[in-house]
């Protein structure tokens, strides 16, 4: 069987946790890594059930009302008046994730005879999660405070399950902004430390934790909030991270989206060319969003090719662009087949 990972970014559409690991096992059981705990709770809009809980909590209140349909429509919110927010006032809702899928996780990893296989834990950047919930704007004033409440739910799930975890983190807007500031990206991403910025989160966290970074063009209702002209800002942002990657914190994998949205992986070269110039060093594995239901099979094989060509060696692993959680369970269930015949191709 080829070496090649199954990977799966992270939500899936299904009722329960239970319901969501089973069917990415069945999908490609023997090809993964890690396991993703399915998101359930909040798959559909991503980001929204968070925030709207911090609401619930008192933290944040509503400043601009919206209708979801898509990123630019959200709603967008401010500090509760008289507030002044601080990481101890939230709870972000990960730690309970994971306590809910711990134990499902570890039955269905004895039951399937996996025992290197990983619980998965995903979410998003503090950067990413401040500018959804607080815009631009926010990101100067309070993004300190998502960072130590991220930073604590990290060390308490560490404490929970240990080296069996890896905290999968999602720079949504991070790459957003480098693929719509194209080809000015570089000068972007310096100006605003963004990998630096990534990091930093894993550095806050307890020494030994495990990472994967998940950079995202987002996809509600399956469109993304933007398109790279060429894999040019993937690639320097992922360079990024792992050149200011901190010692004593394991990062495990990059996954990097090929395709967007509805829009599947181009056919091009020139597109994937850049990819000569990853460097993430030694131990991190590369993982290439490029399933897609649009084309054939055969069509995807060889643009895992053209991938492999640009990169010089075979991936690590192949996955979509982004979670399943958006798509209808059928199509989600083909994706996960999809992936695993893709994975084993010659």
């Amino acid at each position: 069987m080829s070496a090649r990972a199954v990977h799966f970014v992270g939500s899936y559409p299904a009722e329960s946790a239970d319901d969501a690991m089973r069917a990415m096992l069945d999908g490609a059981g023997a090809r993964l890594r890690t396991l993703p705990t399915g998101e359930t709770s909040r798959y559909e809009f991503y980001i929204q059930p968070i925030i709207a809980d911090l609401v619930t909590q008192g933290a944040l209140e509503v400043r601009r009302p919206g209708s979801w349909r898509t990123s630019q429509e959200r709603t967008i919110h401010r500090v509760a008046h008289g507030a002044e927010l601080t990481g101890d006032m939230m709870d972000l809702g990960y730690l309970r994730e994971t306590r809910e899928a711990l134990p499902v996780f570890q039955k269905l990893r004895e039951a399937r005879d996996l025992p290197d296989l990983s619980l998965q834990m995903g979410m998003p950047t503090d950067f990413t999660l401040t500018f959804i919930a607080l815009g631009p704007t926010g990101l100067r004033s309070h993004k300190q405070a998502f960072t130590d409440a991220s930073v604590r739910d990290i060390a308490a799930i560490r404490e929970l399950v240990g080296d069996d975890v890896v905290i999968q983190l999602e720079a949504t807007a991070e790459l957003v902004l480098l693929a719509k500031t194209q080809p000015a990206h570089r000068q972007v991403e310096a100006a605003l430390g963004l990998g630096r910025g990534i990091a930093a989160l894993a550095a806050a966290a307890p020494a030994g934790t495990r990472f994967g970074v998940h950079l995202c063009l987002g996809s509600m209702n399956n469109k993304s909030r933007a398109r790279m002209r060429d894999t040019r800002p993937l690639v320097d942002l992922a360079n990024s991270i792992a050149r200011h990657w901190p010692s004593g914190r394991v990062l495990e994998y990059v996954h990097g989206p090929l395709a967007a949205g509805d829009v599947p992986p181009p056919t091009l070269p020139e597109f994937y060319a850049p990819l000569q110039d990853l460097r993430l060093g030694d131990g991190t594995a590369f993982y290439a969003g490029l399933v897609h239901d649009i084309p054939t099979e055969a069509q995807q094989v060889q643009t895992l090719h053209m991938v492999e060509s640009a990169l010089g060696r075979s991936v690590d692993g192949v996955a979509t662009a982004c979670g399943l959680g958006r798509r209808p369970r059928e199509i989600a269930d083909a994706l996960a087949a999809r992936a695993d015949a893709i994975a084993g191709a010659e």
